[in-house]
């Protein structure tokens, strides 16, 4: 990733330097950070605070790890399939990057709840509920954004996303 280019863009959206930091403060995201490219995201681009873009608040550490709590909807429920928060839109649901494959994901608040997954199937407009969560039924409620971060990240950043954030809250 051009890390240059997107630490200038985080500046210039959220009017300070993102944070640069290391395996300490990292350590409640363990697990969550095997790709290369969400490492150094994760390590050299994340915000002081939340700000917005594109419509969505992009999180900060502290933010990213409440939208993660167990119990927490759909954070918790996804986080231990290996998905990260990055950013949540006012709706409640969610924009994460999943950690070992690097592929960004929009995540409906009320897909994923207590013993069940729901959610509108978007190529056939049918409602499908699965009782088990499972990598494939967590992967299959989840909606693609993108296959690479770093495009993804200078998308949102550029503010090239809101209509397609507005379409899925």
């Amino acid at each position: 990733m051009n890390l240059e280019a997107l630490r200038s863009l985080v500046e210039q959206k959220s009017g300070h330097a993102p944070m640069s930091l290391g395996d300490p403060a990292l350590a409640p995201l363990r697990g969550l950070i095997a790709h290369p490219d969400v490492d150094e995201y994760v390590r050299y681009c994340l915000p002081r605070d939340s700000y917005q873009a594109c419509g969505v608040g992009v999180l900060g550490l502290g933010d990213m790890i409440a939208e993660m709590h167990p119990g927490a909807a759909p954070g918790g429920f996804i986080r231990p399939f290996g998905y990260l928060v990055i950013a949540s839109s006012a709706g409640g649901n969610v924009v994460c990057f999943q950690s070992s494959t690097g592929k960004v994901s929009w995540a409906d608040h009320e897909s994923f709840t207590d013993g069940e997954i729901s959610f509108q199937n978007r190529s056939t407009g049918e409602w499908e509920f699965l009782e088990e969560y499972s990598p494939a039924n967590v992967e299959r409620a989840m909606v693609p954004v993108s296959d690479n971060i770093e495009n993804f990240l200078t998308s949102l950043l550029t503010d090239r996303l809101e209509s397609l954030f507005d379409e899925l809250d």
